[in-house]
């Protein structure tokens, strides 16, 4: 068998397309692909989203700080229990110990002028006035009759008094809750003036 010629080899289209099909056909493109959305600007959402991490970022830090502040404020008072709580009870003087750490923090607290010249009664009174936490009798004792008489004091007195204190330096309030009782009349309702 012969090869056969390229004429022969494709059979002739059976259609001659028209001059103008061929026209329009030249004129055809590829398809175009839309650009793609680029990032930048954002959409609205994305900017609610990152305003509203913005001020919770803002809100966090806000509350770091006010609780640092409310520790730093309070560091007196862990101080305070700390220090109450290492006391050795067994030693003597102890009950020395115990009131000086109260003063210390009442110092703090309320100032030297306030709480400076207070004692016996009248700081007990102080304590009782400045915490809603209510001094045993066996501790009042302790703190009236042995603190400036040298003797020592019961165990369980000193015991009852540190447990006082100790609750008094976490529960005291910076102004002092007076009873009914305490408040003195103003000069109007002595008067008679109301």
């Amino acid at each position: 068998m012969l090869p056969l010629s390229p004429k022969q080899a494709a059979p002739a289209p059976a259609n001659p397309m028209p001059p103008e099909m061929q026209e329009l056909l030249a004129q055809l493109r590829d398809i175009h692909e839309p650009t793609p959305i680029g990032w930048w600007p954002l959409a609205p959402g994305w900017w609610i989203l990152a305003g509203a991490l913005v001020a919770l970022l803002f809100a966090a830090i806000l509350l770091a700080i006010r609780l640092r502040q409310r520790r730093r404020r309070n560091l007196y008072r862990s101080e305070g229990v700390r220090l109450l709580q290492a006391l050795d009870l067994s030693a003597p003087r102890a009950i020395e110990d115990i009131n000086v750490l109260l003063k210390r923090v009442a110092v703090v607290t309320f100032g030297r002028k306030a709480v400076g010249p207070l004692t016996g009664q009248n700081w007990i009174r102080f304590l009782e006035n400045s915490s809603e936490v209510p001094m045993p009798e066996a501790a009042r004792a302790a703190l009236i009759e042995n603190l400036y008489s040298g003797a020592d004091g019961d165990l369980q007195a000193l015991e009852k008094l540190r447990e006082f204190a100790i609750s008094w330096v976490r529960k005291h309030q910076s102004e002092p809750v007076r009873p009914a009782a305490d408040v003195k009349p103003t000069k109007n309702q002595e008067a008679g003036v109301v």
